[in-house]
């Protein structure tokens, strides 16, 4: 038998023998990823306020809308409140819009930040109603401190939305 450092500075036993073939060390089985658990957390948000403001850029009209509400759990109570603001990224041929939206969720024990585009109509300064737009959770603070994945954001006829977050920590 001979030793043999690999390179990685650990020292493995190699054996060298007429008669041995095959690999020194024992592969490791791969393991499959754990099944991945996520909490669901759904939140209505009433009527939004809205301002938006308007600049001319040559021929263009690019627009930031902001908007704020209360929200409400399943059950009514209330959560906190959502403010962001959605700005334009580009007009498609169609007329319908690419919007940038940026979204805070302040709820009671801390924040849900999310961020992502959507497709709107270019004369609809609220998403589509009952089309569902997904975008991704980035951060929290508090007791929301390290969320991941994703809400879904759907606006009802009328005119409150439905927030589902899934979450995975």
């Amino acid at each position: 038998m001979k030793l043999r450092k690999l390179a990685t500075g650990f020292v493995a036993l190699a054996i060298v023998s007429g008669g041995v073939s095959g690999p020194a060390i024992a592969q490791q089985p791969v393991l499959a990823p754990a099944a991945k658990k996520y909490t669901t957390m759904v939140l209505n948000q009433g009527v939004p306020k809205i301002d938006v403001l308007t600049t001319k850029l040559g021929q263009d009209i690019e627009s930031i809308v902001i908007f704020s509400a209360p929200l409400t759990t399943k059950a009514g109570k209330s959560a906190g409140n959502i403010a962001g603001f959605l700005t334009d990224l580009e007009i498609g041929a169609t007329g319908a819009e690419t919007r940038f939206r940026n979204i805070s969720f302040m709820l009671k024990g801390g924040q849900i930040i999310a961020n992502g585009t959507g497709e709107y109509e270019s004369t609809d300064r609220e998403m589509p109603v009952e089309r569902p737009s997904t975008i991704a959770i980035i951060g929290g603070t508090g007791k929301y401190i390290g969320p991941r994945v994703e809400v879904i954001t759907r606006k009802n006829t009328d005119g409150t939305f439905r927030h589902i977050f899934r979450l995975l920590k």
